[in-house]
């Protein structure tokens, strides 16, 4: 589950600044001190607010993302806020998300989200919530969740829609996980609907995983739908990340062929005081996803970017220079946008998408 988020121009940059620059109240304690306090009795809140002015052409409206993080004596309670100004001029609340996380004698952790929505009528109402209940065995992690929707009745009830069970094992060079999620059919009866293997890897060279996800066929059946391969490896020019996604093809039930959805290659290098990031993307569909590559039997590049983040007392530059091969004009790789953002040393963002020309 995710927080309402920008346009896409904008979307992940908030709140991933927000990760990167919130600091706690002056004065609070160090953890370590605040983990003591916290088992003898709970602390005060801890409160993170950022703005984001967002421009669109002449438009600009105001985002305010807020988080209050409480302690309580088995745990705590953080409770996240969207807001944004509405046509009257109200700071209204958008969506708001409350996590209560409880730690139980023996290491368990149980958590629950609580996702509110605005009803219409300027009340926050509950309109999901999912439970969490985390164990730990040695080197092995279970992990159950089931997530409950209010009865269409409106008489306060919550039915279950969605349960998963992940198994963790192994630890530190070699990891093996196993996520089933189950959902009610048509007579109740609960059934496997889509189950992920992953296993992965890791040297100091680098990591590797293979991820094989499955999903019903036409006959009802667990099949192979979706293959992910992951790569990162180190070397003294840099960081090379390669991501493979092969996705069924469902033109054909009996014989299923994979086709390439993507294959990035992403180097990440510095320099002159820059950190540079370049990527390639090669796929069998257009950007997008919309459509094949009819004109050729094999992976085409459809995406290129290059992204240089440039810092200096204090302050932060980063630019992103997108070219795509779009369905309405396959035949090459073309500008498609520009995404400047700078955060001066206060931590206030300014963002600015530019589209090329057509």
């Amino acid at each position: 589950m995710s927080m309402s988020s920008p346009p896409p121009q904008e979307q992940g940059k908030a709140q991933q600044d927000q990760q990167a620059k919130a600091q706690t109240q002056e004065g609070a304690a160090s953890p370590e001190a605040s983990k003591e306090a916290g088992k003898e009795k709970p602390s005060a809140p801890e409160h993170v607010s950022r703005t984001y002015d967002v421009r669109n052409g002449t438009d600009v409206y105001h985002r305010t993302e807020e988080s209050d993080r409480k302690k309580t004596a088995d745990g705590e309670v953080e409770t996240e806020r969207v807001r944004m100004s509405s046509w009257n001029g109200d700071n209204r609340v958008l969506m708001e998300r409350e996590t209560h996380t409880k730690t139980l004698p023996d290491g368990t952790v149980e958590k629950e989200y609580v996702l509110k929505n605005p009803d219409g009528a300027n009340h926050l109402v509950p309109i999901e919530i999912i439970r969490e209940r985390i164990t730990k065995s040695g080197d092995k992690t279970s992990i159950e969740r089931e997530t409950l929707k209010p009865d269409a009745g409106g008489e306060g009830q919550w039915t279950p829609v969605r349960k998963e069970h992940v198994d963790e094992a192994g630890s530190g060079a070699a990891t093996r996980s196993v996520k089933e999620v189950r959902q009610p059919g048509a007579t109740g009866d609960w059934s496997v609907v889509d189950r992920e293997v992953t296993s992965t890897k890791s040297s100091p060279e680098g990591k590797e995983s293979h991820s094989v996800r499955q999903l019903p066929d036409a006959y009802g059946r667990l099949a192979d739908y979706e293959v992910k391969d992951e790569r990162t490896s180190k070397s003294a020019g840099g960081d090379t990340h390669e991501v493979t996604l092969s996705r069924r093809d469902f033109v054909e039930t009996d014989h299923p062929k994979f086709y390439l959805v993507q294959r990035t290659v992403t180097h990440d290098s510095a320099a002159d005081g820059k950190q540079v990031v370049n990527s390639t993307t090669e796929s069998d569909v257009v950007s997008g996803g919309a459509s094949r590559n009819l004109r050729s039997d094999h992976p085409q590049v459809v995406e290129e970017k290059a992204e240089v983040d440039t810092k200096g007392q204090g302050a932060e530059t980063k630019t992103v220079n997108v070219k795509e091969r779009h369905a309405g004009d396959p035949t090459g790789v073309r500008p498609s946008y520009q995404v400047i953002q700078e955060t001066d040393q206060d931590g206030h963002v300014r963002q600015v998408f530019i589209p090329s020309n057509p």
